[in-house]
């Protein structure tokens, strides 16, 4: 098994097995192999096995890559041969894996076949033409292809990190992402040339033309193209940069399984808003409550530009606490509980600035519950059901006054009657 071996004194123990996949090398976690040792940088350098080579790529290291003495980019490195990283010194070992010889028992073997009842010999396949068997083929290739929604072009200069992020993003998409790669600025700008593109994610960190100088590149030449920005090395700085100059989203790379699942889940919703209903932003999916929550944790510095038919507002989030909230003519908590309580709109997120007054201090977290349950004793009041009204008491129904005597009564004595002329009356009850 061919191997990477750490030579220098102290840290001879280190070594790595290799193989056709790209890995990387560097100090920090998350790197296939890791070297804690201070001339290493954080993600120095990748490699991968070709054939008997060891193929060397540096990755802006501080400080270099070497073979043969000599500072590279890229090289190859023959079996045997030392390689320098920092002031690490590796050699590169190739060794053969003879097969095993294995002894098998011919009693055993004549045992084990008398007791196991012969298996009936498969059916033959009815052979299949070539021809039917080639259109079978294409076909299938033609509804795979059919199936994929968006095109996304992966930008860095890792060529470890885009095999392995890009594998995971095709399983999590079930395969409905047709992805390009790119690990220079001309090979990004060519592929776009040639190509109509969904998303573009872009690494900070590439030679010669960097990501913000390619974002700014792309922006200018693909208006309205979505494209975010993903590095290794997340600064304020840059994310101020990146939003400035027209991402959409700026992602720190994950190094976990879950981290890459959740970045996978972003940039899903970033391509596919346009097939949603609902808000309308830069992490729709994930939601706004999850987005302040993310900005918060990473102790952020952003604006939250909020919006629809009715109110138009803004949350101000400084270093992960949020500090200012505007919605019309409400401020502090009502205007963050109105904003956080609206079922459909837009939103975005802006570069920092500093808000005309501070109204909000509470920590984010009481500010996000308190607002949930606004909103959910809102929600429960429009939906009580309306007690129905006491009916009025029904008018009283007169009596029958038809017969004058029913109503006058048996006590009263009639004198006389009318009927056209005067009539006499019956005597007088006693």
């Amino acid at each position: 098994m061919a191997r990477m071996v750490v030579i220098t004194k102290g840290l001879t123990a280190l070594s790595h097995e290799l193989s056709e996949k790209w890995i990387t090398i560097g100090r920090a976690d998350g790197n296939s192999f890791q070297i804690a040792e201070a001339s290493v940088s954080g993600r120095h350098c990748e490699a991968q096995l070709r054939g008997e080579e060891l193929v060397l790529r540096d990755l802006q290291s501080t400080n270099g890559t070497f073979v043969n003495g000599q500072k590279i980019s890229e090289a190859a490195v023959k079996p045997g041969q030392n390689f320098r990283i920092g002031e690490v010194e590796l050699r590169f070992e190739a060794t053969s894996n003879q097969p095993a010889t294995v002894f098998t028992s011919k009693m055993l073997t004549s045992a084990t076949a008398a007791l196991t009842p012969p298996k009936p010999a498969p059916a033959p396949a009815p052979p299949v033409a070539p021809v039917v068997e080639a259109k079978k083929v294409a076909q299938a290739d033609a509804e795979a292809e059919a199936a994929k929604k968006f095109t996304v072009l992966f930008v860095d200069d890792s060529m470890a990190f885009l095999e392995t992020f890009t594998d995971l993003c095709e399983v999590l998409s079930h395969n409905t992402w047709a992805i390009q790669c790119a690990t220079s600025a001309d090979r990004a700008l060519a592929i776009l040339s040639g190509s109509s593109m969904d998303l573009v994610v872009l690494d900070v960190g590439m030679p010669m033309v960097d990501g913000l100088q390619l974002l700014g590149i792309v922006n200018r030449r693909y208006p309205g193209l979505k494209i975010a920005v993903m590095t290794g090395n997340a600064t304020e700085a840059k994310r101020a940069d990146a939003l400035a100059n027209g991402a959409e989203l700026f992602i720190e790379k994950p190094v976990t399984p879950e981290g890459i699942k959740s970045v996978f889940n972003m940039l899903n919703d970033l391509v596919s808003w346009a097939y949603r209903e609902g808000f309308t932003g830069a992490l729709r999916q994930v939601g706004m409550q999850e987005l302040i929550q993310m900005e918060c944790i990473g102790r952020h510095s952003s604006i939250l530009e909020i919006r629809n038919a009715d109110v138009r507002g803004q949350i101000y989030i400084e270093v992960g606490a949020i500090t200012h909230a505007s919605a019309g003519p409400l401020t502090g908590e009502p205007a963050f509980r109105k904003l956080l309580s609206l079922r459909g709109g837009e939103f975005h997120v802006k570069p920092f600035k500093a808000p005309p007054q501070r109204t909000l201090n509470d920590r984010w977290e009481f500010l996000l519950m308190d607002a949930a349950r606004a909103s959910d004793e809102e929600t429960g009041m429009f939906q009580k059901p309306v007690a129905a009204p006491t009916p009025a008491p029904a008018p009283p129904v007169p009596e029958k006054t038809t017969d004058t005597h029913d109503v006058l009564g048996e006590d009263i004595v009639v004198v006389a009657t009318y009927d056209g002329q005067w009539n006499a009356g019956p005597a007088e009850k006693k």
